[in-house]
């Protein structure tokens, strides 16, 4: 339902689904901070291109949920930070610090990620990534 102004009030988790920006800090958010593999749902379109070191994939929604999972056996993030966000139509640059522990030391670790994301309608389709261990790229 409009509010006063015409607009759809946004969600309750503040996401909303019309802004490129939105869509990618809901997905670092949900997914990375509260660990909610559901939220992929609302986020990642059901086939994704994933362009990274190892090389480029298509990853259906629950090829990424798996890796995802994975990875969430290795890190468990305790704080996002957008340090940089630019957003040109459909297409979001970031520069992320995501810190929290390693699973398997349990030492606290950080890592820096420099990550470009194609928004197509309201979720993720395309992500570019590379991250770097224990660099501080946040000034």
């Amino acid at each position: 339902m409009a509010d006063d102004s015409g607009h759809d009030p946004l969600p309750a988790d503040g996401h909303d689904p019309t802004d490129p920006e939105s869509v990618v800090r809901a997905y670092w958010e949900r997914v990375w901070l509260e660990r909610d593999l559901d939220a992929l749902d609302d986020v990642v379109a059901d086939r994704i291109v994933r362009h990274a070191a190892e090389g480029t994939e298509t990853l259906t929604r629950r090829e990424l949920r798996t890796r995802l999972a994975g990875a969430f056996d290795a890190v468990r993030a305790t704080e996002v930070s957008f340090d940089a966000m630019t957003t040109d139509g459909s297409t979001v640059w970031a520069r992320i610090t995501l810190r929290g522990v390693s699973l398997a030391t349990a030492a606290p670790m950080s890592l820096a990620w420099l990550a470009q994301y194609r928004v197509d309608g309201d979720r993720i389709a395309e992500l570019w990534g590379l991250h770097q261990p224990g660099a501080d790229w946040s000034s």
